[in-house]
């Protein structure tokens, strides 16, 4: 009897656990699609910004060797007119020929082509006369010797100007792009000149101009190295965070499926709106603080970046204020905060909500009337909230009027209450919309949360006031508050 009794309590049993099994895999499983997809995600984009890097600096090393070259030929082409007129010509004119074995016109050769290439980045510059022999060098042991010409050295002595790269290094390093030496030898026809002509009649030799690129390759090979690593080092941020909050999502929804077992399916539609307000509000919670990274980051280079990616550390910055706001309208709706009561004044409320919109007040062209009476009695209530919400009916009115416009407040008090309206100069509100206004989420507008006036009731029915929305009589909509005045013992005083 007690081994039938208890096989039977554990067949009882079973289904129980096996549906609590299938709950837990379910309700991990969409966390861990979205784990997986995001990190195959990331090794995409890394893999993408690594290829377009490369890209990227071949294209640098691509244009930094076309640059290197127009500006070698240009040298070589001064060249072959400063020694032209001021070596060939005075030479032939008092030697009768050319002899660079004479010393004194090896060293007016020399003389013009250092006074012509003084200042410029040239490493390097060969003669060759018609032979390929070296005539001149600036290493003397290459003086007098016969090199056998390249396909660019050929190309030169028929009139045609050229370069090629020449690298040195291991055989990786040169793939990776960071050999130990590059040189850029362009060679050039050395011709007679003829009073204004500039077509190449004859050519007398060659002249080979070397340029050291190994600074710049290294730099370029630096700034690839550090895009590989600012890439790797966000991407490994973003699975970190991913993992984090991957993590605590599951141990959270993996809690709710437990209780929910627990209840037996028993939970109202309100109390799975209210437990979905709380992951909202967790999630935006843990959101903010790398938020607020991100925004102080991109502050931070805007400040020591200059030229065109200010404009893109602009938007991230906006559009990271934006996301900021619409966080802080989840927590204020999910999570209310409890009103601390103290005696305060609606003036002095007022007063510090338009100090604070005073800059985007007057950048946007809005004017402010207001009518409040200095003598208006205090109220017992909590500043802090009392300021959260007048800025949100005040930010509302201006949403209201995208072009700008007045704003009216009034107050008054009434009986026992105080009131307060705000009358804005808008298009109104439509009698379809009137009956959403102060649902969760509803908003007319094509950015927001739809949070904003339902914050605003929370609050002011927190103070056992009340808030109303109407259209005016001309334009526009008025939203009145009406707010209990009473003393420091909570009790309603006449006014």
């Amino acid at each position: 009897m007690s081994s039938q009794t208890t096989s039977k309590k554990f067949r009882r049993r079973s289904p129980h656990l096996s549906g609590r099994s299938a709950v837990t895999r379910e309700t991990v499983k969409p966390f861990r699609l979205v784990q997986n997809f995001t990190s195959i995600s990331l090794v995409v984009i890394f893999a993408a910004t690594l290829v377009l890097s490369m890209v990227l600096t071949q294209n640098a090393r691509t244009v930094l060797m076309h640059r290197n070259e127009e500006y070698a030929i240009l040298l070589a082409n001064n060249l072959n007119h400063q020694v032209f007129q001021q070596f060939v010509i005075p030479t032939v004119q008092k030697y009768r020929r050319i002899q660079l074995s004479n010393e004194v016109q090896f060293s007016n050769l020399d003389s013009v082509v250092r006074h012509t290439l003084h200042g410029f980045n040239v490493d390097m510059v060969n003669i060759y006369n018609e032979e390929s022999q070296i005539v001149y060098s600036f290493d003397p042991d290459l003086v007098g010797k016969k090199v056998q010409g390249g396909r660019e050295y050929v190309n030169a002595l028929e009139g045609v100007s050229g370069s090629k790269l020449m690298q040195s290094g291991s055989a990786w390093g040169i793939w990776m792009g960071r050999p130990e030496r590059s040189t850029l030898k362009t060679y050039t026809p050395f011709f007679a000149e003829k009073p204004g002509s500039e077509k190449i009649d004859h050519v007398l030799g060659v002249f080979e101009v070397g340029i050291d690129l190994s600074n710049d390759y290294r730099t370029i090979f630096n700034f690839l190295l550090m895009v590989v690593g600012v890439s790797a080092s966000v991407m490994l941020m973003l699975f970190l965070i991913l993992r984090f909050y991957v993590g605590r999502g599951e141990a959270f929804l993996l809690q709710r499926a437990e209780e929910r077992l627990k209840l037996e399916e028993q939970l109202s539609h309100a109390e799975r709106l209210a437990s979905l307000g709380e992951m909202a509000a967790g999630v935006s919670h843990e959101i903010r603080n790398p938020l607020g990274i991100i925004r102080s980051s991109a502050e931070l280079l805007g400040k020591r970046a200059g030229g065109p990616n200010n404009q893109l550390l602009d938007v991230i910055i906006e559009e990271s204020t934006r996301l900021n706001d619409i966080i802080t309208d989840f927590l204020n709706f999910a999570r209310p905060s409890e009103p601390r009561f103290q005696e305060c004044s609606i003036t002095s409320l007022l007063d510090k909500n338009l100090a604070f919109l005073a800059p985007r007040l007057n950048q946007d062209g809005y004017l402010v009337e207001r009518d409040t009476p200095p003598n208006l009695p205090p109220i017992w209530a909590d500043p802090n909230l009392l300021y959260q919400s007048i800025l949100n009916i005040l930010i509302n009115a201006m949403q209201a009027m995208p072009g700008g416009g007045t704003i009216f407040i009034k107050a008054w008090a009434e009986t026992d209450s105080l009131i307060v309206a705000f009358t804005d100069q808008g298009s109104g509100i439509t009698e379809e919309a009137m009956k959403k206004i102060w649902n969760p989420f509803f908003t007319t507008k094509e950015r927001g949360t739809g949070l904003g006036l339902c914050v605003v009731r929370n609050i002011i029915e927190a103070h056992g006031g009340s808030v109303s929305m109407e259209n005016s009589e001309d334009k526009g909509a008025c939203i009145r508050v009406a707010l209990p005045i009473g003393t420091h013992d909570g009790n309603h005083t006449d006014s």
